[in-house]
Protein backbone atom coordinates (compact mmCIF):
# COMPACT_ATOMS: atom_id res chain seq x y z
CA UNK A 1 0.00 0.00 0.00
CA UNK A 2 1.27 3.22 -0.38
CA UNK A 3 2.18 5.86 2.18
CA UNK A 4 -0.41 8.74 0.79
CA UNK A 5 1.70 12.09 1.17
CA UNK A 6 -1.64 14.06 1.37
CA UNK A 7 -2.99 11.75 4.71
CA UNK A 8 -4.62 13.74 6.57
CA UNK A 9 -5.63 16.71 4.67
CA UNK A 10 -9.12 17.87 3.99
CA UNK A 11 -10.30 19.37 0.72
CA UNK A 12 -13.89 20.96 0.28
CA UNK A 13 -15.03 20.17 -3.10
CA UNK A 14 -17.37 22.30 -4.83
CA UNK A 15 -16.63 21.24 -8.70
CA UNK A 16 -18.21 19.68 -11.31
CA UNK A 17 -17.72 18.52 -14.76
CA UNK A 18 -14.24 17.31 -16.10
CA UNK A 19 -11.23 19.81 -14.84
CA UNK A 20 -12.49 20.43 -11.34
CA UNK A 21 -13.00 16.93 -10.82
CA UNK A 22 -9.93 15.86 -12.50
CA UNK A 23 -8.25 18.46 -9.50
CA UNK A 24 -9.83 16.69 -6.74
CA UNK A 25 -9.30 13.23 -8.11
CA UNK A 26 -5.54 13.84 -8.01
CA UNK A 27 -5.81 15.45 -4.25
CA UNK A 28 -7.95 11.97 -3.49
CA UNK A 29 -5.47 9.45 -5.03
CA UNK A 30 -2.55 11.43 -3.12
CA UNK A 31 -4.45 10.39 0.00
CA UNK A 32 -6.40 13.80 1.07
CA UNK A 33 -10.38 13.47 1.97
CA UNK A 34 -12.14 15.11 -0.44
CA UNK A 35 -15.61 16.05 0.73
CA UNK A 36 -17.65 16.65 -2.51
CA UNK A 37 -20.72 19.17 -2.07
CA UNK A 38 -23.52 18.20 -4.28
CA UNK A 39 -26.65 20.34 -4.22
CA UNK A 40 -29.85 18.28 -3.77
CA UNK A 41 -32.11 17.03 -4.95
CA UNK A 42 -29.59 16.14 -8.04
CA UNK A 43 -26.36 16.61 -6.89
CA UNK A 44 -23.75 16.99 -9.85
CA UNK A 45 -24.98 17.26 -13.25
CA UNK A 46 -22.44 14.21 -14.63
CA UNK A 47 -24.73 11.87 -12.38
CA UNK A 48 -27.53 11.26 -15.42
CA UNK A 49 -25.02 12.22 -18.15
CA UNK A 50 -22.87 10.09 -20.29
CA UNK A 51 -24.16 7.28 -22.87
CA UNK A 52 -22.79 4.48 -20.61
CA UNK A 53 -24.27 3.40 -17.05
CA UNK A 54 -23.52 0.65 -14.79
CA UNK A 55 -27.21 -0.32 -13.40
CA UNK A 56 -28.68 3.38 -12.88
CA UNK A 57 -25.40 5.05 -12.14
CA UNK A 58 -23.23 7.13 -14.61
CA UNK A 59 -20.21 5.79 -15.89
CA UNK A 60 -19.31 9.28 -16.40
CA UNK A 61 -19.38 10.73 -13.34
CA UNK A 62 -18.06 7.73 -11.44
CA UNK A 63 -15.24 7.92 -13.84
CA UNK A 64 -14.09 11.47 -12.04
CA UNK A 65 -15.38 11.01 -8.87
CA UNK A 66 -13.76 8.15 -7.51
CA UNK A 67 -11.96 7.79 -4.04
CA UNK A 68 -14.04 10.94 -3.03
CA UNK A 69 -17.04 11.25 0.03
CA UNK A 70 -20.54 13.08 -1.09
CA UNK A 71 -22.17 15.21 0.99
CA UNK A 72 -25.61 16.32 -0.38
CA UNK A 73 -26.02 20.02 0.93
CA UNK A 74 -27.42 22.96 -0.04
CA UNK A 75 -24.63 25.92 -0.28
CA UNK A 76 -27.57 28.20 -1.52
CA UNK A 77 -29.76 27.95 1.54
CA UNK A 78 -29.30 30.20 5.13
CA UNK A 79 -29.84 26.76 6.81
CA UNK A 80 -26.95 25.05 4.99
CA UNK A 81 -25.08 28.21 6.60
CA UNK A 82 -23.52 26.87 10.36
CA UNK A 83 -22.34 23.62 8.72
CA UNK A 84 -20.78 24.95 6.02
CA UNK A 85 -18.74 26.96 8.03
CA UNK A 86 -17.38 24.02 9.82
CA UNK A 87 -16.72 22.51 7.07
CA UNK A 88 -14.48 25.30 6.21
CA UNK A 89 -13.09 25.66 9.24
CA UNK A 90 -11.78 22.07 9.59
CA UNK A 91 -10.60 22.05 5.38
CA UNK A 92 -6.95 22.70 4.25
CA UNK A 93 -8.10 23.56 0.46
CA UNK A 94 -11.41 24.74 -0.87
CA UNK A 95 -11.63 23.74 -4.77
CA UNK A 96 -14.00 25.25 -7.25
CA UNK A 97 -14.48 25.45 -11.18
CA UNK A 98 -18.17 28.04 -11.17
CA UNK A 99 -18.16 30.91 -13.28
CA UNK A 100 -16.01 34.08 -12.03
CA UNK A 101 -18.33 35.69 -9.46
CA UNK A 102 -20.87 33.46 -8.97
CA UNK A 103 -20.17 32.31 -5.68
CA UNK A 104 -19.74 35.34 -4.05
CA UNK A 105 -23.60 35.58 -3.74
CA UNK A 106 -23.18 32.41 -1.15
CA UNK A 107 -20.26 34.01 0.77
CA UNK A 108 -17.67 30.95 -0.72
CA UNK A 109 -15.59 33.58 -3.18
CA UNK A 110 -11.93 33.45 -2.27
CA UNK A 111 -12.53 37.32 -0.52
CA UNK A 112 -15.19 35.88 1.31
CA UNK A 113 -14.04 32.58 2.56
CA UNK A 114 -10.10 34.19 2.93
CA UNK A 115 -11.41 36.66 5.33
CA UNK A 116 -12.95 33.93 7.56
CA UNK A 117 -10.78 31.45 7.10
CA UNK A 118 -7.38 32.79 6.45
CA UNK A 119 -5.30 29.97 6.29
CA UNK A 120 -7.25 27.72 3.69
CA UNK A 121 -5.65 27.08 0.36
CA UNK A 122 -8.07 28.01 -2.25
CA UNK A 123 -8.16 26.78 -5.69
CA UNK A 124 -10.68 27.96 -8.97
CA UNK A 125 -10.50 26.71 -12.44
CA UNK A 126 -12.33 28.71 -14.88
CA UNK A 127 -12.31 28.57 -19.01
CA UNK A 128 -10.81 32.28 -19.75
CA UNK A 129 -9.19 32.81 -16.46
CA UNK A 130 -9.87 34.79 -13.52
CA UNK A 131 -9.39 38.46 -14.86
CA UNK A 132 -9.77 40.12 -18.45
CA UNK A 133 -12.34 40.93 -20.64
CA UNK A 134 -13.38 36.95 -21.04
CA UNK A 135 -13.40 36.28 -17.31
CA UNK A 136 -17.12 35.70 -16.94
CA UNK A 137 -17.58 33.62 -20.06
CA UNK A 138 -18.55 29.95 -19.22
CA UNK A 139 -16.13 27.24 -21.28
CA UNK A 140 -15.57 23.89 -22.25
CA UNK A 141 -13.13 21.56 -23.95
CA UNK A 142 -14.03 22.12 -27.25
CA UNK A 143 -14.83 25.86 -26.81
CA UNK A 144 -11.47 26.21 -25.52
CA UNK A 145 -10.06 24.33 -28.09
CA UNK A 146 -11.71 26.41 -30.83
CA UNK A 147 -10.62 29.88 -29.34
CA UNK A 148 -7.58 28.74 -27.92
CA UNK A 149 -5.47 28.31 -31.37
CA UNK A 150 -5.15 24.33 -30.96
CA UNK A 151 -7.80 23.51 -32.87
CA UNK A 152 -6.11 25.51 -35.67
CA UNK A 153 -2.99 23.49 -36.29
CA UNK A 154 -5.22 20.02 -35.46
CA UNK A 155 -6.23 18.47 -38.41
CA UNK A 156 -5.52 18.22 -41.97
CA UNK A 157 -6.11 20.21 -45.41
CA UNK A 158 -8.95 17.27 -45.79
CA UNK A 159 -10.39 17.08 -42.65
CA UNK A 160 -10.20 20.88 -41.98
CA UNK A 161 -9.41 21.90 -38.12
CA UNK A 162 -10.78 19.08 -35.51
CA UNK A 163 -10.62 18.79 -31.79
CA UNK A 164 -8.25 16.51 -30.28
CA UNK A 165 -10.38 13.27 -29.08
CA UNK A 166 -9.44 13.54 -25.50
CA UNK A 167 -10.60 16.08 -23.12
CA UNK A 168 -6.84 17.33 -22.72
CA UNK A 169 -7.50 20.97 -21.78
CA UNK A 170 -9.74 20.01 -19.04
CA UNK A 171 -7.37 17.48 -17.78
CA UNK A 172 -4.18 19.86 -18.28
CA UNK A 173 -6.24 22.43 -16.47
CA UNK A 174 -7.51 20.27 -13.43
CA UNK A 175 -3.35 19.17 -12.86
CA UNK A 176 -1.76 22.45 -13.12
CA UNK A 177 -4.54 23.36 -10.61
CA UNK A 178 -3.49 20.76 -8.26
CA UNK A 179 0.33 21.38 -8.48
CA UNK A 180 -0.16 25.27 -7.18
CA UNK A 181 -2.64 24.34 -4.50
CA UNK A 182 0.52 21.96 -3.36
CA UNK A 183 2.69 24.53 -3.47
CA UNK A 184 1.10 26.78 -2.15
CA UNK A 185 -0.16 24.41 0.90
CA UNK A 186 4.10 23.85 1.51
CA UNK A 187 3.90 27.99 1.73
CA UNK A 188 1.44 27.74 3.99
CA UNK A 189 3.05 25.44 6.15
CA UNK A 190 5.89 28.55 6.99
CA UNK A 191 3.45 31.69 6.96
CA UNK A 192 0.06 29.70 7.95
CA UNK A 193 -1.77 31.79 5.04
CA UNK A 194 -3.78 30.52 2.94
CA UNK A 195 -3.15 31.93 -1.27
CA UNK A 196 -5.54 31.31 -4.28
CA UNK A 197 -4.68 29.78 -6.85
CA UNK A 198 -6.24 30.01 -10.39
CA UNK A 199 -5.63 27.61 -13.18
CA UNK A 200 -8.16 27.91 -16.84
CA UNK A 201 -8.49 26.03 -19.62
CA UNK A 202 -7.06 28.59 -21.90
CA UNK A 203 -3.79 28.98 -19.91
CA UNK A 204 -3.05 25.31 -20.23
CA UNK A 205 -3.70 25.34 -23.56
CA UNK A 206 -1.16 28.52 -24.45
CA UNK A 207 1.52 26.44 -22.49
CA UNK A 208 0.90 23.54 -25.25
CA UNK A 209 1.22 26.18 -27.55
CA UNK A 210 4.58 27.50 -26.17
CA UNK A 211 7.08 25.96 -28.88
CA UNK A 212 4.53 27.30 -31.62
CA UNK A 213 3.80 30.86 -30.56
CA UNK A 214 7.59 30.83 -30.39
CA UNK A 215 8.17 30.58 -33.38
CA UNK A 216 5.07 33.03 -34.69
CA UNK A 217 6.48 35.56 -32.18
CA UNK A 218 10.04 35.50 -34.37
CA UNK A 219 8.91 35.24 -37.71
CA UNK A 220 5.10 36.59 -37.80
CA UNK A 221 4.08 33.69 -40.13
CA UNK A 222 0.64 31.83 -38.68
CA UNK A 223 0.56 27.95 -38.27
CA UNK A 224 -1.73 26.42 -39.98
CA UNK A 225 -2.89 22.49 -39.77
CA UNK A 226 -0.39 20.40 -39.45
CA UNK A 227 -2.21 17.12 -39.39
CA UNK A 228 0.57 14.54 -37.60
CA UNK A 229 3.38 16.35 -38.74
CA UNK A 230 5.84 18.90 -37.04
CA UNK A 231 5.79 22.33 -37.98
CA UNK A 232 10.16 22.35 -37.49
CA UNK A 233 11.27 18.49 -38.62
CA UNK A 234 10.55 16.51 -40.96
CA UNK A 235 10.28 13.39 -41.22
CA UNK A 236 8.43 13.75 -37.84
CA UNK A 237 4.74 12.44 -37.98
CA UNK A 238 2.66 9.96 -39.18
CA UNK A 239 2.39 7.73 -41.98
CA UNK A 240 0.21 4.80 -43.39
CA UNK A 241 1.27 1.70 -43.75
CA UNK A 242 -0.60 -1.33 -45.77
CA UNK A 243 -2.86 -2.25 -42.31
CA UNK A 244 -3.03 1.25 -40.25
CA UNK A 245 -0.46 4.17 -39.37
CA UNK A 246 2.74 4.58 -37.58
CA UNK A 247 4.68 7.52 -36.47
CA UNK A 248 8.34 8.71 -37.54
CA UNK A 249 10.46 10.78 -35.70
CA UNK A 250 13.48 10.38 -38.60
CA UNK A 251 14.60 14.16 -38.21
CA UNK A 252 16.12 14.28 -34.91
CA UNK A 253 19.61 14.09 -36.49
CA UNK A 254 21.53 13.59 -39.62
CA UNK A 255 22.24 10.11 -39.01
CA UNK A 256 18.88 9.48 -38.44
CA UNK A 257 17.70 10.51 -41.34
CA UNK A 258 20.04 8.31 -43.61
CA UNK A 259 19.01 5.61 -41.25
CA UNK A 260 15.41 6.24 -41.46
CA UNK A 261 15.55 6.33 -45.32
CA UNK A 262 17.80 3.17 -45.59
CA UNK A 263 15.18 1.13 -43.66
CA UNK A 264 12.31 2.24 -46.15
CA UNK A 265 14.52 1.39 -48.77
CA UNK A 266 14.28 5.14 -50.75
CA UNK A 267 18.24 6.20 -50.35
CA UNK A 268 18.01 8.13 -53.68
CA UNK A 269 16.37 10.59 -51.08
CA UNK A 270 19.93 11.12 -49.58
CA UNK A 271 20.91 12.69 -52.35
CA UNK A 272 17.84 14.87 -53.67
CA UNK A 273 18.93 18.34 -53.27
CA UNK A 274 15.11 18.51 -52.03
CA UNK A 275 15.93 16.87 -48.70
CA UNK A 276 19.37 17.71 -48.66
CA UNK A 277 18.77 19.02 -44.46
CA UNK A 278 16.40 19.41 -41.82
CA UNK A 279 15.18 23.07 -43.25
CA UNK A 280 14.56 21.57 -46.93
CA UNK A 281 12.37 18.74 -46.09
CA UNK A 282 10.25 20.75 -43.90
CA UNK A 283 9.72 22.94 -46.80
CA UNK A 284 9.28 19.64 -49.06
CA UNK A 285 7.45 17.81 -46.55
CA UNK A 286 4.29 16.97 -49.46
CA UNK A 287 6.95 15.47 -51.42
CA UNK A 288 8.56 13.87 -48.67
CA UNK A 289 5.58 12.29 -47.08
CA UNK A 290 4.50 11.00 -50.71
CA UNK A 291 7.63 8.97 -51.34
CA UNK A 292 7.78 7.85 -47.57
CA UNK A 293 4.44 5.91 -48.30
CA UNK A 294 4.76 4.84 -51.41
CA UNK A 295 7.52 3.14 -49.07
CA UNK A 296 5.53 2.30 -46.16
CA UNK A 297 2.35 0.69 -47.58
CA UNK A 298 4.17 -2.27 -49.27
CA UNK A 299 4.21 -3.63 -45.53
CA UNK A 300 2.39 -3.67 -42.20
CA UNK A 301 2.47 -1.78 -39.45
CA UNK A 302 4.28 -4.79 -37.16
CA UNK A 303 6.37 -5.54 -40.08
CA UNK A 304 7.54 -1.71 -40.29
CA UNK A 305 8.13 -1.33 -36.67
CA UNK A 306 10.50 -4.48 -36.38
CA UNK A 307 12.22 -3.46 -39.17
CA UNK A 308 12.45 0.66 -37.88
CA UNK A 309 13.61 -0.29 -34.16
CA UNK A 310 16.10 -2.85 -34.96
CA UNK A 311 17.32 0.10 -36.51
CA UNK A 312 17.42 2.38 -33.74
CA UNK A 313 14.40 4.85 -35.65
CA UNK A 314 12.21 6.29 -32.89
CA UNK A 315 8.76 5.15 -34.43
CA UNK A 316 5.23 3.67 -33.06
CA UNK A 317 2.66 2.13 -33.79
CA UNK A 318 -0.99 4.38 -33.45
CA UNK A 319 -3.33 2.31 -31.28
CA UNK A 320 -6.74 2.28 -30.53
CA UNK A 321 -8.17 2.57 -26.99
CA UNK A 322 -8.46 -1.22 -26.97
CA UNK A 323 -5.11 -2.46 -28.35
CA UNK A 324 -3.78 0.34 -25.55
CA UNK A 325 -5.45 -0.91 -22.66
CA UNK A 326 -5.17 -4.84 -23.71
CA UNK A 327 -1.36 -4.26 -23.93
CA UNK A 328 1.13 -4.75 -21.16
CA UNK A 329 2.47 -1.63 -20.40
CA UNK A 330 -0.64 0.04 -18.02
CA UNK A 331 -0.95 -3.28 -16.47
CA UNK A 332 2.72 -2.82 -15.39
CA UNK A 333 2.11 0.23 -14.11
CA UNK A 334 -0.99 0.07 -12.96
CA UNK A 335 -2.72 2.52 -14.79
CA UNK A 336 -6.46 0.82 -14.66
CA UNK A 337 -7.92 0.27 -11.08
CA UNK A 338 -10.81 -2.12 -10.39
CA UNK A 339 -12.97 -0.66 -7.33
CA UNK A 340 -16.58 -2.01 -6.13
CA UNK A 341 -19.36 0.70 -6.34
CA UNK A 342 -21.86 -0.13 -3.78
CA UNK A 343 -25.07 0.11 -6.15
CA UNK A 344 -23.15 -0.45 -9.77
CA UNK A 345 -20.75 -3.43 -8.65
CA UNK A 346 -17.08 -3.59 -10.01
CA UNK A 347 -16.13 -1.08 -12.49
CA UNK A 348 -12.75 -0.17 -13.79
CA UNK A 349 -11.14 3.64 -13.76
CA UNK A 350 -8.19 4.82 -15.33
CA UNK A 351 -6.07 6.39 -11.92
CA UNK A 352 -3.79 8.98 -11.31
CA UNK A 353 -1.16 9.89 -13.29
CA UNK A 354 1.28 9.75 -10.21
CA UNK A 355 3.33 7.33 -9.19
CA UNK A 356 5.52 7.31 -5.80
CA UNK A 357 8.46 5.12 -5.34
CA UNK A 358 7.49 2.73 -8.25
CA UNK A 359 3.76 2.39 -6.77
CA UNK A 360 0.45 3.39 -8.20
CA UNK A 361 -1.93 5.63 -6.49
CA UNK A 362 -5.09 3.81 -5.72
CA UNK A 363 -8.03 5.77 -4.69
CA UNK A 364 -9.29 5.00 -1.84
CA UNK A 365 -12.92 4.03 -2.14
CA UNK A 366 -15.07 4.17 -5.13
CA UNK A 367 -17.36 6.71 -6.55
CA UNK A 368 -20.11 7.91 -4.06
CA UNK A 369 -23.61 7.86 -4.07
CA UNK A 370 -25.26 11.08 -3.88
CA UNK A 371 -25.18 11.94 -0.07
CA UNK A 372 -23.27 9.04 1.37
CA UNK A 373 -21.36 10.36 3.74
CA UNK A 374 -23.86 13.70 4.45
CA UNK A 375 -24.71 12.54 8.30
CA UNK A 376 -21.04 11.04 8.88
CA UNK A 377 -19.45 14.01 8.12
CA UNK A 378 -22.24 16.57 9.39
CA UNK A 379 -21.98 14.67 12.70
CA UNK A 380 -18.09 14.55 12.65
CA UNK A 381 -18.27 18.29 12.40
CA UNK A 382 -20.11 18.54 16.04
CA UNK A 383 -24.10 18.73 14.11
CA UNK A 384 -26.76 16.25 15.90
CA UNK A 385 -28.57 13.65 14.72
CA UNK A 386 -31.24 15.89 14.83
CA UNK A 387 -29.55 19.09 12.97
CA UNK A 388 -29.20 16.44 10.27
CA UNK A 389 -32.46 15.40 10.04
CA UNK A 390 -33.90 18.76 10.49
CA UNK A 391 -31.51 19.70 7.06
CA UNK A 392 -33.12 16.72 5.89
CA UNK A 393 -36.81 17.75 6.48
CA UNK A 394 -35.98 21.25 4.94
CA UNK A 395 -35.05 19.64 1.58
CA UNK A 396 -31.41 21.27 2.57
CA UNK A 397 -29.47 17.93 2.73
CA UNK A 398 -29.63 13.60 1.52
CA UNK A 399 -28.85 12.00 4.23
CA UNK A 400 -29.50 8.07 3.06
Amino acid sequence: MVNTPLAGLRVMDLTRFVAGSQATATLAALGAEVIKIEVPPDGDPYRVQGTERLGDQSVLFMSLNSGKRSVALDIRSPLASDAIERLLHSSDFLVENARPGSLAHHRLDWESVHARHPSLVYGSISGYGDVGPDASRGGFDLTLQAESGVMSVTGSAGSGPVKVGAPVLDVGAGLSCALGLLAAHIERLGTGRGRHVCSSLLEFALAGLGTLAASYFVSGEVPGLLGTHSPTFAPYGGFRTSDGWIVLAGAGSEDLWVRCCRVLGVEDLLSDPRFVDNAARVHNRDELTERFEQALTGRTSAEWMHALEAEGVPAAQVRDVAQVFDGPQPDALGSVQELTHPQAGPYRVVGSPIRIDAEALPYPRPAPSLGADTREVLTGLGLSDRDVAHLVEAGVAIAP
